[in-house]
């Protein structure tokens, strides 16, 4: 039988030469990785799970996911999650929803492959829940028996969730080699991704942070440090200082109250509100606004804030009624008062206008009859997504 070899992980933090960290900065995550327990990161952020909740259900299923709500609203990408799916494949959905393709976004996974902890008795999931941090081990789980290389030998690790948005993958042991049958479309087996949601079924991926296969070895480490988001700031004058210490373009829409790129969760409320049409970079009062386009570049001339446009029209439709109600009010005067200046200047015009012959039609012909002429093609601005192909159908 021909096998597909990936080298993903070693067998022995004694076996991989000098402890090494590797640094890779990300505008949603500064992901650092510790290899061979550098500066005791393993042991600092190694769990012990003495006291953990053993999840039978998911244990003894070879696919599988159960809801879990751990005791603090979790920050991912920027937005507060309550609730979330474990999976007996080594990974966290964060979709608000289960369907087919969950392994493809919107997941932390420390280790997505196509695990099966039914093979074993000795196999748990398990999880332990306090106030300032959530732990998920996958304990002794080996791939599905169709997939296992030949060597076998089985897996052990955590993911750790802590209040402040930080991630911790830990990875207590794992094998030197898996076949390309135990692995999701070809891709990197650990890392966080997040998309958002178009249409209620198209999920579009906008940001996925990977860790090399070579790179995950036994009593290997990595840490995602959250850094600040658009969507996490809940006012506008943070929305706009947030923009001086981050990459991030943001912008303040005041029909929807919320801050953003036009990338993260909130992206249907964000265009259903006409956002990327209205919305602003300033909060001073008496602000600007600045148009944006759908692809966020920001045009040339400022207009007007909504309120002040508002004003301007209302003022201006006053204006008109009273003038309408000041003619009206000389018509009428003058027609029932042909003694005085205003009913004399009224059968003037009169008279002019009968000289002339009045038009007896209702309709002014243009050269066409009405039929025969096109139709007026309004102008739309279409609402562009974000290029992006990583867009996913899903039945949600």
């Amino acid at each position: 039988m021909l096998w597909a070899w990936l080298w993903v992980v070693g067998v022995g933090a004694d076996q991989f030469g000098p402890s090494t960290t590797l640094q890779d900065n990300h505008k949603y995550y500064t992901l650092s990785v510790y290899q061979n327990n550098i500066a005791n990161s393993f042991e600092e952020n190694f769990i012990d799970m003495e006291n953990a909740e053993i999840k039978q259900g998911l244990s003894d299923t070879m696919v599988g996911a159960e809801l879990i709500k751990p005791l603090f609203p979790f920050p991912f990408y920027g937005h507060f999650i309550s609730e979330f799916h474990i999976t007996t494949h080594g990974f966290l959905s964060l979709s608000s929803r289960l369907h087919d393709y969950i392994y493809k976004t919107q997941y932390i996974a420390p280790l997505r492959i196509k695990l099966d902890p039914s093979r074993s008795n000795s196999s748990t999931i398990s999880v332990l829940s306090l106030p300032d941090r959530f732990t998920v081990e996958w304990s002794n789980v080996s791939v599905m028996e169709p997939a296992e290389h030949p060597a076998g030998g089985s897996f052990t690790f955590q993911v750790t969730l802590r209040p402040n948005g930080d991630i911790v993958f830990v990875y207590i042991e794992v094998q030197p080699v898996l076949t390309t049958a135990a692995l999701y479309d070809h891709e990197p087996v650990a890392g966080i991704s997040d998309a958002f949601l178009l249409h209620g079924s198209e999920l579009h991926l906008y940001n996925k942070i990977n860790i090399e296969n070579v790179d995950i070895n036994t009593r290997t480490v990595a840490v995602f440090r959250a850094l600040p988001t658009c969507v996490a700031q809940k006012s506008c004058g943070d929305c706009f200082h947030i923009r001086d210490s981050t990459s991030f373009d943001c912008a303040w829409c005041p029909s929807s109250g919320h801050c953003s790129d036009g990338a993260d969760r909130l992206r249907q409320t964000w265009d259903d509100n006409e956002c990327h049409v209205s919305n602003t970079t300033s909060c001073t009062e008496g602000h600007t606004e600045w148009r944006h386009s759908s692809d966020g570049a920001v045009s040339d001339k400022p207009v007007s804030s909504s309120s002040v446009v508002v004003s301007a029209v209302v003022s201006s439709l006053m204006v008109i009624i009273l003038i309408f109600i000041l003619i009206a009010f000389l018509f009428l005067y003058g027609k029932y008062n042909e003694n005085s200046v205003i009913g004399r200047q009224l059968k003037v015009l009169r008279s002019s206008y009968n000289q002339f012959g009045a038009s007896k039609g209702t309709t002014l012909e243009l050269g066409k009859k009405k039929s025969e002429q096109k139709p007026t093609r309004e102008f739309v601005n279409p609402h562009h997504m974000l290029t992006n192909n990583n867009v996913i159908t899903a039945a949600m």
